[in-house]
């Protein structure tokens, strides 16, 4: 039997994830499930913690590859995840019946996957995979704002109609200041054994080409193995059992996972001069951030509210103000002070005006 979907109560799951990455496509067929569920495969055989949160609510597949071992558990509001061969995962799939299509509107499927974010204890995780949904719609930007992503590991196939849509997800994570870790080309050649040759039935090297535009690391080439699709459906893993040396996607994939735990590293001590340690309220009208390389700066609710990038206090397209800055209270307060992700703050006024995203470069530089 399927679980019941949970309440739409405001708990919270303490977090305890060191590494939080999307794996994106911006479209289905290029085998971005398969990559996260043996990625996550990867870094567990090399001792890390690992979850996967499977937020594709429409075409759940990550439960064919990853059988569970334990079902989740549900707590009043909170989930306790699924345990997969020592990975804890989440996924839509447990809150259907069988086969069943998941038909909800959008909003509910947003809301959803704002549960899987909010509501799951994952307990100690060092890497936490979101297997993005295909698209650059409203779940994609929840999952990117709400979801504390450290960066973003792009999947292509070597053809041009599949680099097409990835460009365009890169462009949306850049939008919202989500750094890209690199590109995996998937598909990438058959090896034949008989011949010792590898035959590019897709094409060659558009995932390199991909890694140059974005300025992002390649990561490296999956082959086509037909033994990774049979394992797959079996909901074995590939890393279990003899590997063919010419061909073995086992292999590219420990190279690959080794290649994103180094360039996370070395993002996540590049970010840390630009992060939030603390905020202090300091009365009704003021507060201070102090940022983790030690500088405490000082901010006036009122001339936040002046500088409001939101749509209706600025015309994006000629930057221009909507809004007479004169007519802005003083007196003019906050009632949340939020964290979107890990580049920007959301405040909410007393106003109204409570679609604001202040990006912590501006925070620091501009005000």
């Amino acid at each position: 039997m399927p679980l019941p979907m949970f309440g739409q109560k405001q708990a919270r799951a303490v977090k305890k994830i060191t590494y939080t990455l999307a794996i994106a496509a911006g479209k289905g067929g290029v085998g971005k499930s398969t990559v996260a569920v043996n990625l996550a495969r990867a870094l567990r055989l090399m001792g890390f913690n690992v979850g996967i949160m499977d937020a594709d609510v429409y075409g759940p597949s990550v439960r064919k590859m990853l059988p569970e071992d334990e079902m989740p558990i549900q707590k009043g509001e909170m989930l306790t995840p699924a345990l997969c061969s020592g990975i804890s995962m989440i996924s839509m799939a447990y809150f259907q019946q069988g086969s069943a299509a998941a038909v909800v509107r959008a909003p509910i499927a947003n809301g959803i996957v704002s549960q899987f974010i909010n509501n799951v204890e994952w307990g100690a995780l060092d890497y936490l995979l979101i297997d993005f949904p295909p698209g650059t719609g409203d779940i994609q930007l929840t999952l990117a704002q709400k979801g504390n992503l450290i960066g973003a590991v792009m999947v292509t196939t070597p053809q041009e109609i599949a680099i097409i849509d990835v460009r365009k997800a890169i462009h949306m994570f850049d939008l919202v200041r989500v750094p890209i870790i690199g590109v995996i080309e998937n598909m990438s050649g058959y090896y034949h054994k008989e011949s010792d040759e590898t035959f590019y039935l897709f094409g060659q090297g558009g995932g390199e080409k991909l890694a140059v535009e974005c300025g992002a690391p390649f990561l490296g080439r999956i082959p086509i193995d037909p033994e990774l699709s049979l394992r797959g459906d079996q909901g074995l893993s590939i890393f279990a059992g003899k590997k063919d040396s010419h061909c073995s996607s086992a292999d590219a994939f420990f190279e690959i996972a080794k290649k994103i735990h180094e360039h996370t590293q070395s993002l996540e001590a590049n970010q840390a001069d630009c992060m939030i340690k603390k905020i202090i309220q300091n009365d009704k009208a003021t507060f201070t951030i102090e940022w983790s390389d030690g500088v405490i700066l000082d901010y006036s609710l009122s001339d936040l509210q002046k500088r409001c990038p939101c749509a209706k206090c600025m015309d994006a397209s000629t930057g221009k103000r909507m809004i007479d800055e004169t007519s802005i209270d003083l007196n003019v307060r906050a009632k949340k002070i939020m964290n979107v992700g890990r580049y920007a703050l959301r405040i909410e006024f007393t106003t109204g005006c409570s679609s604001g995203i202040y990006d912590f470069n501006i925070l620091r530089n501009d005000l």
